[in-house]
């Protein structure tokens, strides 16, 4: 199978399983099964992180490439006694979009359907219509008629609630997949085969997949295999918002685009958090060499003006600190059930990733 279709069957079995921020215990399951006979070592740490290595056959440095499995989501806080579900936002989904939405909630027994209650628009005033209903204004209504009989469900407080929205294709071409959680799956997508593609003769030193927790929460959870592992420099995977939408100035605001490849990163910022990342010089160039020799586009761009940071920003503080770049892949309609992605950037990622390991870095600046 070529890998572009390689790509679309691993983002659509990894975009159909549930992890909420705090809960990526199946999606982590599905990658140690998936990965655990292409690599030297995998270990699936107590807190849910995955750490996979490839051991090259010629010497050279510990290098960590990483993606987060988590996604945005919405978490159960209480049972109404007539059955209807209460629930907070876990991470930054976007609430407007919320109801009347379908819904899978993951119960200790399965996944259950359910729908976002709301208000019938027959007795809205015109300001409640002007308004978009909040998460605290919502429910989840799972067809139960008592807190019983939602509880034999196997439902209870602290059950994951995410949007039901399978992964689609969509377009002229059939590439562009519109999917919740592709934040952060399909990057995890790109590792897996990237992972299984590299040999011990293409490595130099140790290549460390880690696919890591609670990046839509936190960025402090990828300081755990960072002080562990010790790397010498890290390759942080991720998506990013894109600017060629009728809503977005693009040249001034958003200068990132579908099917012009990923995203190099040189700067991120959380302003109001005060964090702040800036990739290393040595491996943006790694990067861009990368891309030249595969012959895939890639796109550059310092994304301070707005909240945005990856995992980059907690592997700099980490342990004795480490050198970061981020690369990120654009999709549209961020932190909503439609997150939109094209193949064509996909392939390109996982192209310049897998060249970008082959090759170690000097990071020496004098």
């Amino acid at each position: 199978m070529e890998m572009k279709e390689r790509l679309r069957k691993r983002i659509t079995e990894l975009t159909s399983i549930i992890g909420v921020s705090g809960y990526e215990w199946d999606v982590g399951r599905y990658i140690y099964e998936n990965l655990k006979d292409d690599v030297d070592s995998i270990e699936w740490q107590t807190n849910g992180q995955i750490i996979a290595i490839r051991k090259g056959a010629k010497p050279g440095p510990r290098v960590i490439v990483s993606a987060h499995m988590d996604e945005v989501g919405y978490e159960v806080k209480s049972i109404s006694a007539n059955g209807f579900l209460y629930f907070d936002k876990i991470g930054g989904a976007t609430e407007a979009c919320l109801p009347p939405r379908r819904v899978l909630v993951k119960g200790d027994k399965g996944v259950v359907p359910g729908v976002v209650g709301v208000r019938a628009g027959h007795l809205l005033t015109p300001e409640q219509m002007a308004k978009p209903q909040t998460v605290g204004q919502s429910y989840v209504d799972v067809c139960a008629s008592s807190r019983e009989e939602v509880e034999a469900m196997g439902i209870h407080a602290g059950s994951q609630i995410v949007p039901d929205s399978p992964c689609t294709s969509m377009g002229p071409d059939g590439d562009f997949l519109c999917t919740r959680a592709a934040d952060c799956r399909a990057l995890c997508a790109v590792i897996v085969e990237t992972m299984k593609n590299l040999k011990p003769e293409d490595v130099s030193g140790e290549v460390c997949a880690v696919f890591n927790i609670l990046e839509e929460t936190t960025v402090k959870a990828i300081a755990a295999p960072v002080t562990k592992l010790k790397p010498y420099y890290g390759l942080f995977l991720d998506t990013i918002p894109c600017g060629d939408v009728p809503d977005c100035d693009f040249q001034k605001e958003l200068p990132v685009a579908l099917k012009k490849g990923p995203v190099v990163l040189h700067s991120q910022m959380l302003l109001s958090a005060f964090l702040r990342a800036g990739s290393h010089p040595k491996l943006v160039q790694a990067l861009r060499d990368a891309a030249a020799a595969t012959k895939m586009p890639h796109q550059e761009w310092a994304f301070n003006g707005a909240g945005y940071i990856t995992d980059a920003v907690g592997a700099v503080y980490a342990g004795e600190g480490t050198a970061v770049v981020t690369m990120a892949l654009p999709r549209r309609y961020s932190h909503s059930p439609s997150e939109l992605l094209h193949l064509s950037d996909v392939v390109a990622t996982q192209a310049i990733v897998e060249e970008f390991l082959k090759h170690p870095v000097d990071l020496s600046m004098v």
